[in-house]
């Protein structure tokens, strides 16, 4: 009776239909990036979840190391899962995952859409790869309602100003073809609002245009990729293209633990390679070799004739990616980049050993400006890296870290420990300290900046959970900078804190409180007498309060309030306030949904601005910015029309209160209301 009370118990709480792959990764991504405080390309994140979700981890042959590559679990966890596998051996099924007594019913509903147990080892032979395949084409578009300044061709062109020489629509288009679990083939292409099309600059199609072809798993090279990739290292220190979460509420999650090299998906234009790249096992040894060549857009700068000692060289990369006006077209493609890159990694069991090997160049040097903050910028035509990384599990300790040295004598190290202290409780410290003149060509460490130099820092995350209804996380992360910054004209130094306790009583509600404060040094402003006190102490405080209330298997409701609040010397207190209500509707069996958010806000300065994560078209990204004093409101929509045929439609409006115009330059739009629509086709076969 036990037992058969157990499977019944186990099966209502595991067995529920899975949730759409839009709606898992948004879940787990606004977690993840929330908390930033810029507007990046948060795509990539998005297409690796969208790949383990796509392929899933197999349970009963997994590694720690892929375990590790899925955000929302904490190292106790992923030593739960192994330890459960290597005392009782494989997992009969997903279900079990429910007698492992340290995943919480949230883990276990997150990883059940990521993992899988699969009954056979059977992989397909070389013979079969033509047999068996998937195919997904999706189509996007999007285009906003209010003209922008850009588009006003002819006014501009009478004031001899630049223009957008393109429409104001955006195109993409993905191709991706999977040949059974070993080999899949990808291609994007992307039109930027405002870029030509088929004419001109760009007769032959898109802007932008990416692709790969990726081997798994063909004998001892577990992976082979042609076209464009990413590459990461260690902890992101060496080497790291592409983007990595910071600070966020997973506060454990301040390593790296991505594929060493996968196949690029984005539409950033600017975090990749391009050329081929090897990953090569033999037993307990790991070597991993690449080679990227491409034209990258930069601020180009021709040799001055009147002076023989000037010579072409580039000052900046453009890293948006937009080639709308004439200028901008000037700088695309006019300097080709070549990187040379080599990964060897000894598998000790308990301990692992990397060593990273890289080298840059360009076919023009470098001529960062005279700003005194840049004089220890990279310079030149050739840079390179090289570093130690290791990762050491002991008991429920788990260490990890890396050195790394550049060309020019700059060092920099990032070493932590995550620590289990029992079920309820777990630790994370974290030391780095990145010299202001190491110089890298690509990397992601976790840090304050997003630069991965001039900075030292010491960061503490916990994670408590008192009882099964409660958790609580929170971090304290101490940090400063030996020599300047932008906008900072002296040595500085700050902190920040989070704390957040959750509460979910049950499966259909979920309630947290969030405090954030943060201190900084910047220069001080209204100070026209600033000789000795340069920097002035910047304090920055939000309040969040985040209900979600499941009514039924077909409505679903979110509700936040936020407030933040920005002081300084010699300045009133700025204040801003959002609130919003969502509503989301599942009908017809699921074919149809409809996701709906209405906010109010009211801020009185950009220092005080509040970002808010919102629901997109899949592989597409929303955190705006609410700035200003209006409303927000937007609609999202999916059909399901058959089951390989999906349509997505999101339409977005903003109104300010307190504006005639919005925006700046090409991109200013007369009048207080800006509003935009997707539309997205998808089809698998």
């Amino acid at each position: 009776m036990l037992i058969l009370a157990f499977i019944y118990s186990s099966k209502n709480l595991i067995a529920q239909k899975l949730q759409p792959k839009n709606d898992i990764i948004s879940s787990i991504i606004e977690k993840l990036i929330e908390n930033q405080e810029s507007q990046l390309d948060y795509n990539d994140l998005q297409a690796q979840l969208a790949y383990y979700f796509d392929t899933k981890i197999d349970l009963n042959k997994c590694s720690e190391n892929e375990l590790q590559q899925l955000f929302f679990l904490k190292q106790s966890e992923i030593i739960s899962i192994l330890n459960h596998r290597k005392k009782y051996g494989d997992l009969e099924s997903i279900y079990e995952l429910q007698a492992i007594d340290n995943l919480s019913d949230e883990t276990i509903f997150y990883i059940k859409h990521f993992t899988e147990v699969n009954e056979t080892n059977k992989q397909l032979k070389l013979s079969e790869l033509t047999q068996v395949g998937k195919t997904e084409i999706i189509l996007q578009h999007e285009n906003d309602f209010q003209q922008k300044l850009g588009y006003k061709t002819s006014e501009l062109k009478l004031q001899n100003k630049q223009y957008y020489l393109g429409s104001p629509y955006r195109y993409v288009l993905r191709l991706k073809q999977k040949i059974g679990k070993r080999i899949d083939i990808g291609f994007t292409g992307e039109k930027d609002a405002g870029e030509q099309f088929l004419i001109g600059t760009q007769g032959k199609g898109f802007d932008y245009n990416s692709a790969h072809v990726h081997f798994k798993n063909i004998g001892y090279f577990s992976s082979i990729i042609i076209g464009d990739y990413q590459a990461n290292f260690g902890q992101g220190l060496t080497f790291g293209s592409g983007l990595s979460a910071g600070k966020s509420a997973y506060v454990l999650n301040v390593n790296r633990y991505y594929q060493n090299i996968r196949p690029y998906r984005s539409v950033n234009e600017f975090e990749f390679m391009r050329g081929a790249a090897i990953d090569y096992k033999y037993k307990s040894w790991q070597f991993v070799s690449f080679i990227s060549y491409k034209n990258i857009n930069t601020n180009f700068q021709n040799a001055d004739t009147n002076n023989i000692n000037s010579f072409d060289g580039f000052t900046g990369f453009n890293y948006t990616g937009f080639n709308r006006t004439a200028n901008e077209i000037l700088d695309k493609d006019n300097v080709k980049q070549s990187i040379l890159g080599v990964h060897v990694q000894k598998d000790f069991n308990f301990l692992q050993i990397g060593f990273t090997g890289i080298k840059t160049n360009y076919n023009v040097p470098f001529l960062p400006s005279n700003q005194l903050y840049q004089m220890y910028n990279f310079s030149g035509n050739q840079l390179m890296n090289a570093g130690l990384d290791y990762k050491l599990s002991l008991g429920n300790a788990f260490f990890s870290g890396e050195f790394s040295k550049s060309e020019n004598g700059g060092f920099a190290t990032t070493n932590s420990l995550l620590l289990t202290l029992d079920g309820k409780l777990d630790l994370c410290l974290l030391y780095r300290n990145f010299e202001a003149n190491y110089q890298t060509t690509f990397n992601n460490p976790f840090a304050e900046n997003s630069d991965g130099k001039n900075e030292t820092g010491f960061y503490f995350g916990i994670t408590y959970k008192p009882v099964k209804a409660f958790t609580i996380n929170s971090y304290i992360d101490f940090y400063k900078s030996a020599w300047l910054r932008y906008q900072i004209d002296a040595p500085s130094k700050g902190f920040d804190l989070l704390s957040e306790v959750q509460y979910n009583p049950s499966k259909v509600i979920n309630i947290y409180f969030r405090y954030k404060f943060e201190n900084k040094q910047k220069n001080e402003s209204n100070n026209v007498l600033a000789l000795y006190n340069v920097l002035a102490e910047q304090i920055r405080q939000q309040f969040r309060f985040h209900l979600k209330y499941k009514i039924s298997l077909f409505i679903e409701t979110e509700s936040r309030f936020e407030q933040s609040e920005y002081s300084t010397k010699n300045t009133s207190n700025a204040y801003g306030t959002l609130i919003y209500q969502d509503l989301k509707f599942k009908f017809y069996k699921n074919k149809f949904t409809i996701n709906t958010r209405l906010a109010l806000f009211d801020i009185d300065e950009f220092n005080a601005r509040i970002y808010a994560f919102e629901d997109n078209v899949p592989y597409t990204y929303s955190v705006p910015m609410f700035q200003n004093s209006g409303t927000r409101f937007y609609l999202m929509a999916n059909y399901k029309i058959t089951k390989n045929i999906k349509v997505f439609a999101r339409f977005s409006n903003t109104q300010y209160n307190n504006l005639k115009s919005i925006g700046s330059g090409l991109e200013q739009i007369n009048g207080n209301t800006q509003s935009d629509l997707i539309i997205q086709f998808q089809m698998s076969f």
